[in-house]
């Protein structure tokens, strides 16, 4: 019964990450993109007004989505760290011997997490930063597109992550290995 409340929990943590990630680019491509067209007719003074609202309901979607994220993150990584410490295995079959060796660096699940961690981490890190504070920053539809640009990948790097993991598990259980070891 434990491993089941194990899984659900797993499940849950990694829902609300796609959630909140989902959150975080889809406020943001309409923060930058929508919301500056639909007031593009209106005053100066008013188009600010309306900016300095939206930015304050952003903010509290951004706040909670980053730290659902980085709580998430943190429990899929210690989840999977057995196979990104591993590195990722590459099987070679000849004749009746199966040999392990190193995977080429696109094999290695452990290297797509890092890349994948480090570009989420800089994107929660330019979203918390772009609603700190009273005033809009300088230039915040410029850093906005460039955070959208960096979320995108981002996504790319959690699909990649996760095949490679799977790639690799799928190798591991074609030899018969029950667990990848760390050598």
């Amino acid at each position: 019964m434990e491993v089941v409340w194990t899984n659900i929990f797993y499940l849950i943590a990694r829902y609300l990450h796609v959630v909140c990630a989902t959150l975080l680019v889809g406020g943001t491509l309409f923060y930058e993109m929508v919301v500056p067209i639909a007031i593009q007719d209106l005053r100066s003074e008013q188009q600010l007004a309306i900016m300095g609202r939206a930015r304050w309901v952003f903010r509290w979607i951004v706040w909670l989505a980053a730290g659902v994220i980085l709580i998430s993150g943190v429990v899929s990584a210690q989840r999977h760290w057995r196979v990104y410490e591993a590195d990722g295995i590459s099987v070679i079959n000849r004749a009746d011997t199966t040999q392990i060796r190193p995977p080429s660096a696109a094999l290695r699940p452990g290297w797509w997490f890092a890349a994948h961690a480090a570009a989420g981490l800089t994107a929660v890190l330019v979203a918390l930063t772009l609603t700190i504070g009273r005033r809009l920053p300088e230039r915040p539809v410029l850093w906005m597109r460039m955070n959208l640009v960096v979320l995108l990948i981002v996504i790319f790097l959690a699909a990649a992550t996760r095949h490679v993991r799977l790639l690799v598990s799928e190798k591991a259980a074609a030899i018969g290995l029950e667990q990848i070891h760390v050598e």
